[in-house]
């Protein structure tokens, strides 16, 4: 009898086992399936444009009837559930140059709001804080500080590279980068003074003419390194709307006569008059809720890109996977509830005299019941616990075969290390309760025929029996 009960949880043991590590394998490459699309991004940051084409009517959007990105946009798309944050972003006309020192080099400039980012963009900054408002305040991208060079000792570097004959064996090529600029660390400079360097262009009788202005800031913060992220490029600098604009206004007043401005320039003009941003980006409270936004947006009549619009093939894909996975492993586990409902009924043909002497001294239909019950559902829960820590087992090899060799550097699709991406299968505390609960209801249910059949044994034919 005790070999019998041992076997059957056993039997209990490899379907819960079974269904645990392939729910668990499945719901590890759905991880890294995701972790992968937040390599592009993101995923709750969604860039908002206006949309352009009518997928209803199968026709192009005329200008009057399109989306402007302008203040009128924020609060239209701050009234959408599930939006916690919109952030636009305004590009200065001109390309920039910045200056710390002696180093310098071109960035590109771009306005935000610092109210609407500021609770968002601190957990990116790397060194030093986010902007505060003021307007001599910039954040630059983590790739700023290695662009910048130092132009005052190329030029004497390639001027003794001249006066000693041209390029000498092995050295530097000095059409190419500066010596050391890949391997030399990256120059601080958070919490250093720089200039912004803006030029713009004029007319005299035909003839361009080039002005500069200079603003003095001070570098406040420089944000992480994100890969494939494009709201974080190498030579972005970010700072409040107010300079922005008041370098845009500047940029503009010199475009001279009316009739040699270019239509683009006119167009830029007016958008700065009306405050119409290049770009908007909204932060979406839980990336469960990045499909409804996405769709409420577009019914507005905006445009959407996310990597996140995949999400949902993905989570079709992987239910349909798991469906598979933990209907094949299901079937053993039916076989074990077969094996413990044999089991308890073999235990009633052998304690037949034993449960009609319980009744003899008192025992109730409900207690006879309750035994049976609780005797095949431990014989489910001992099975599923011992399921369980197999499954555990299985799946971190499955994670060591894994690490060790390249399928996660393949699912990370290249972009390095992950301590989050670095599981092939992982099982979730959830998970783990559920595969306890259900062996043990299991067990509850296959016991059901066998103590409604203990419980209608005659006492006196129970005691006659041999």
């Amino acid at each position: 009898m005790k070999l019998r009960t041992a076997l059957t949880s056993v039997g209990v043991m490899i379907g819960t086992a079974a269904i645990v590590a392939m729910i668990a394998l499945s719901l590890g490459l759905k991880d890294n399936a995701v972790k992968s699309l937040e390599n592009f991004g993101n995923l709750t940051e969604l860039p908002v444009e206006p949309m352009y084409w009518d997928e209803v009517e199968n026709r192009p959007i005329p200008d009057d009837e399109r989306k402007k990105l302008n203040m009128k946009a924020i609060q239209e798309l701050k009234s959408v559930p599930g939006i916690a944050a919109v952030m636009p972003m305004k590009r200065l006309y001109e390309q920039a140059k910045l200056k710390v020192g002696r180093r310098e080099g071109y960035i590109e400039l771009i306005g935000v709001d610092v109210r609407e980012s500021a609770d968002y963009r601190k957990n990116d900054i790397e060194k030093g804080t986010y902007l505060s408002g003021s307007p001599q305040e910039i954040v630059v991208a983590y790739g700023v500080p290695r662009e910048l060079r130092d132009m005052e000792r190329e030029k004497r570097e390639e001027r003794r590279r001249n006066a000693s004959g041209g390029r000498q064996s092995g050295g530097p090529d000095m059409w190419g980068p500066p010596p050391d600029m890949d391997n030399q660390p990256a120059f601080n400079i958070v919490d250093k003074a720089a200039t912004l360097i803006v030029t713009r262009e004029y007319r005299v009788d035909d003839e361009p003419k080039y002005e500069k202005k200079e603003v003095r800031v001070r570098v406040v913060g420089q944000l992480t390194q994100s890969e494939g992220n494009r709201y974080r490029d190498m030579r972005s600098v970010y700072a409040p709307f107010e300079l922005i604009k008041e370098l845009n206004d500047w940029v503009m007043r010199s475009r001279g006569d009316e009739g040699s401005v270019s239509p683009r320039s006119r167009e830029q003009a007016k958008q700065q008059n009306e405050l119409v941003f290049d770009e908007i980006t909204v932060k979406v409270e839980s990336r469960e809720q990045v499909e409804s936004v996405v769709k409420a947006l577009k019914e507005k009549g905006y445009e959407v890109w996310s990597p996140a619009r995949e999400l949902e093939s993905i989570n079709n894909f992987f239910f349909v996977i798991q469906l598979v996975l933990g209907g094949i492993a299901a079937i053993s586990l039916l076989v074990a509830t077969i094996g413990i409902v044999n089991t308890m009924i073999m235990s009633i043909l052998e304690r037949t005299k034993e449960i009609g002497i319980m009744k003899v001294i008192g025992a109730t239909v409900f207690n006879i019941r309750w035994l049976f019950l609780m005797e095949s559902g431990f014989i489910g829960l001992i099975g599923g616990l011992a399921g369980l820590g197999i499954a555990w087992g299985a799946v971190e090899l499955v994670n060591i075969l894994g690490s060790s060799s390249d399928i996660m550097q393949n699912m990370r699709m290249g972009y390095g290390p992950s301590e989050e991406n670095s599981r092939l299968a992982y099982i979730p505390s959830w998970l783990a309760l559920f595969a306890i609960g259900f062996s043990f209801i299991i067990g509850l249910l296959a016991g059901i025929f066998p103590a409604i059949r203990a419980s209608r044994l005659s006492a006196l034919q129970a005691i006659r029996s041999e």
